[in-house]
């Protein structure tokens, strides 16, 4: 069974939000300042890597041409 994108999106976004209310009430913003730097860094590094295998799909199709 596949989940559909915009539930994962849902997902996803839910749990980027709660991870930081929960570092915020239990650890002090430091930690909620820490947990949105994790986010923004693991989100920076996902979107590049779907860039690189998009631009890599899109050699691979030149190529056969």
């Amino acid at each position: 069974m596949r989940i559909q994108r915009s539930t994962y999106e849902f997902l996803l976004i839910s749990a980027i939000l709660g991870s930081i209310v929960l570092c915020t009430a239990y650890l002090g913003y430091g930690a909620g300042v820490l947990a949105i730097l994790f986010w923004i860094i693991f989100l920076f590094i996902r979107l590049k890597r779907k860039a690189v295998k998009k631009q890599a799909s899109e050699s691979d199709s030149e190529s056969q041409s």
